[in-house]
């Protein structure tokens, strides 16, 4: 019997078995393995094939306390170590750093804002200074200013809680730009009698003018009265599937702001969610999903409901439950952050204090993989959090400047 010659193993047939391995863990494990594998998965162009085809893991949280890694057992404990060991969650490599506050994270970005020198002496102003940074490789860019044509187009914005409604956050990038090295940034405010909305691209450095349109117009049909002096307020932005969404704060309605065509509209919340916090994520196929945590008064259980929107036919902008998933008795939970893949949600002992309180003993932190539902323990915090911006990225060795 004639013996079967061997194949030879090109870089280009392992490559594509590379892009096969299902996390990026695996691909760094890989790489340690010899001296060829090391240098076919640095190459810079794999390594973009790679990165646009995997999401970039959960590795921690951001809040007024900084950067908090995951933590072992999580399956992203070491990237999330090398991470926190390799970037500067201080912003020491931006002017003033100590005087900046996070206000949105996005694909290994962080969207910082200030108050401008100038306006020092005001209370809330509405248009801050802005800059993007880049912890990890130690880079930023500071913003300009939105020009005063654009600036003269916003009302004085509405006062939630004593402070004016407008909000920046990043977007992801157009469709004509690079993924990697280009961002948008978007600034809105709720207006007495309109939304509007700017947007900064880095591709171009300018800003324009994208979205405006009057409550009147956008309520039209949805059984909301705009008669009154009071507008609706929207808040707790999410993003999933192309569109931000907003929660109204007495109705069961949705704000959406679709970054493809720049356009506002109304959604239905599904029936039976009551209140935020809710967290949209991406449930596959160009549907959002939603989840919610509820607690039974009955006996003080907590479950988290899982809906999924539908978009096809008569069924459009319709609610389907999707998954009823338990969780362990004896504790109180919070959703308390999202990204189309990940969710962040803390929990206490039922003897805790409430969760207005700032000092909570035995606070755990966990994400879940929405894909996967996959629940795993992040860390532990001596202090509640009301809000968090979930930190992904590919661990140092595999991640690119995005800035």
């Amino acid at each position: 019997m004639a013996e079967m010659s061997s194949l030879p193993v090109t870089d280009d047939l392992l490559a594509e078995i590379f892009l096969l391995l299902l996390t990026p863990a695996d691909l760094v494990r890989a790489s340690a393995a010899c001296v060829a594998f090391r240098r076919l998965v640095t190459d810079r162009a794999f390594l973009r094939r790679f990165r646009s085809l995997h999401a970039r893991p959960f590795l921690g949280f951001l809040n007024h306390n900084g950067f908090h890694p995951a933590r072992p057992p999580h399956a992203s404990a070491p990237a999330a170590r090398a991470i926190s060991l390799a970037a500067d969650f201080s912003y020491s490599f931006l002017p003033s750093h100590d005087s900046w506050i996070v206000r949105d994270v996005r694909d290994g970005r962080v969207l910082l804002d200030r108050t401008p020198e100038d306006d020092a002496g005001e209370e809330s102003p509405v248009f801050t200074e802005l800059a993007v940074c880049d912890p990890l490789h130690r880079r930023c860019l500071q913003l300009p200013p939105i020009p005063d044509d654009l600036a003269a187009s916003v009302e004085h914005p509405l006062r939630v809680e004593l402070e004016r409604w407008c909000e920046p956050f990043l977007a992801p990038s157009g469709e004509e730009e690079a993924e990697e090295t280009s961002f948008r940034v978007i600034w809105m405010a709720q207006c007495k009698t309109k939304l509007v909305a700017f947007v900064f691209s880095s591709s171009t450095g300018e800003w324009r003018a994208v979205a405006s349109q009057a409550w009147g117009d956008l309520l039209a049909g949805t059984g909301v009265s705009t008669a009154s002096s009071k507008s609706p307020v929207f808040f707790g932005r999410q993003y999933a599937c192309a569109c931000f969404y907003w929660v109204m704060d007495w109705r069961q309605k949705l704000l959406m702001l679709d970054t493809r065509r720049m356009e506002f509209s109304i959604a239905d919340l599904p029936p039976g969610c009551r209140r935020p916090p809710i967290a949209i994520v991406d449930a596959g196929e160009g549907r959002p999903g939603m989840f919610a945590v509820r607690e039974h008064d009955a006996d003080g259980t907590f479950n988290l409901y899982y809906t999924i929107r539908q978009n096809e036919g008569q069924s459009f902008n319709q609610w389907q439950m999707e998954k009823t998933i338990p969780l362990e008795s004896g504790y109180r939970y919070f959703l308390r952050g999202a990204t189309e893949r990940y969710l962040l949600l803390l929990r206490s002992e039922d003897d805790s204090p409430s969760s207005s309180s700032l000092e909570m003993s035995d606070l755990e932190c966990f994400s879940l993989d929405v894909k996967t539902l996959q629940l795993e323990s992040v860390c532990r915090l001596k202090h509640h959090i009301l809000c968090a911006h979930i930190y992904t990225n590919f661990p140092p060795s595999l991640s690119s400047q995005t800035i």
